[in-house]
């Protein structure tokens, strides 16, 4: 059987040593967060190892400096910090990484680096050394701590994501999306991409969004939960065309229609970018732990994905209903001994509702 590792294998890894550096609390059902150390660069752009090369080697290569977790990353700034996390995956293991929610709902980019590989995000099987996270804030500068945690790794034995038609399947047999009621969606406008697609709401609340200008006149301090949004973010009042201009270098928070259900024998990625669906990209979190959606036993009847939006080229039409994002489904080898949403996790966005912020912002705009 194939598909992605639960928490109690994760676990396991950890006691055997092949991950080095975690805590257990930072344990979701099917993921692991990983942590800032103390160590971190200003690079004088984006490297990506060539086989043989290691990102120590590429520290010394493109570094400009070191400098501190004790100053605010400025906006577009490029950084290199080595995570806490070392691994020494079995041969038949590989990981991925994705950004946390609360990473990407304030517009900060990170990307994983491993020793020789030559593509983000991706861990080889078998792999043993460092891991380092590229950290660029994109609208403001932002403010980190050594320990804090921005992205996330899941671990899979070989590929369990389903297919198309297993996709279809698994819609009927489990209504894996929902409309606002709690009902299943069918149609074929929802499996379009390889799996589930998902619409934007811009109808159905009377602020359907949020937009960011880059700014370098306030910085954001991580482990802040009580900034007002105004002081950040512009609320989007519901168009009366049913329809938003996406500008050019701006940051949006927006929501789907649809309620996503992520049964605990699933998780659930977000394709980060289909040329197909518009010049933008859709979100930088994009990953669903077991249980999001659903609960512990099916009683959820759907969560609707907040996204992080950002274009690419031009300004962009965006109108209400449009497909915005492609839901993979993957299977997991194990049901989770624990689903998101449990209170031990301490999950922000188990019941959000609407085109809601970051965990950082205490008061609406």
């Amino acid at each position: 059987m194939t598909g992605s590792l639960p928490l109690q294998h994760i676990r396991k890894l950890i006691t055997e040593g092949r991950i080095l550096g975690s805590k257990p609390e930072h344990l979701q059902p099917s993921s692991l967060d990983l942590s800032l150390s103390a160590e971190i660069y200003r690079m004088r752009g984006t490297f990506l190892p060539r086989p043989g090369e290691t990102i120590r080697d590429l520290v010394r290569h493109g570094s400009i400096y070191r400098t501190s977790l004790d100053t605010p990353l400025e906006i577009n700034g490029i950084y290199l910090c080595r995570l806490n996390e070392t691994l020494v995956l079995p041969s038949h293991l590989h990981a991925t990484t994705n950004n946390k929610s609360s990473t990407g709902r304030v517009n900060v980019r990170t990307r994983l680096l491993v020793d020789g590989m030559s593509e983000f995000d991706r861990v080889p099987a078998g792999y043993t050394g460092e891991v380092w996270l590229e950290i660029i804030p994109k609208s403001f500068p932002v403010k980190f701590a050594e320990g804090e945690r921005l992205n996330q790794m899941r671990f899979f034995d070989g590929d369990g994501r389903l297919r198309p038609d297993e996709h279809r399947l698994a819609q009927a047999n489990e209504q894996l999306l929902c409309d606002s009621s709690g009902h299943p969606v069918f149609g074929e406008q929802y499996f379009a991409g390889g799996g589930l697609t998902m619409t934007v709401d811009l109808a159905s609340e009377s602020i359907v969004g949020y937009k960011c200008s880059p700014t370098t006149g306030r910085v954001l301090e991580y482990s802040r939960r009580d900034y007002a949004a105004a002081d950040f973010f512009e609320t989007i009042p519901r168009p009366i065309s049913g329809e938003i201009v996406l500008k050019k270098d701006e940051f949006y928070i927006l929501v789907t229609k649809e309620g996503v259900r992520v049964p605990l024998n699933y998780s659930v990625e977000m394709a980060p970018y289909d040329v197909g669906k518009g010049e933008f990209r859709s979100h930088y979190a994009g990953f669903f732990d077991p249980g999001f959606g659903y609960g512990q036993a099916g009683e959820v009847r759907g969560t609707q994905a907040v996204l992080e939006v950002f274009t690419h080229d031009n300004d962009f039409v965006l109108r209400d209903g449009q497909p915005i994002c492609t839901m993979i489904y993957e299977r997991s080898l194990e049901t989770p001994e624990i689903a998101y949403g449990d209170p031990r996790l301490g999950n922000n966005y188990f019941a959000q509702s609407g085109p809601r912020l970051s965990k950082h912002f205490g008061t609406a705009a």
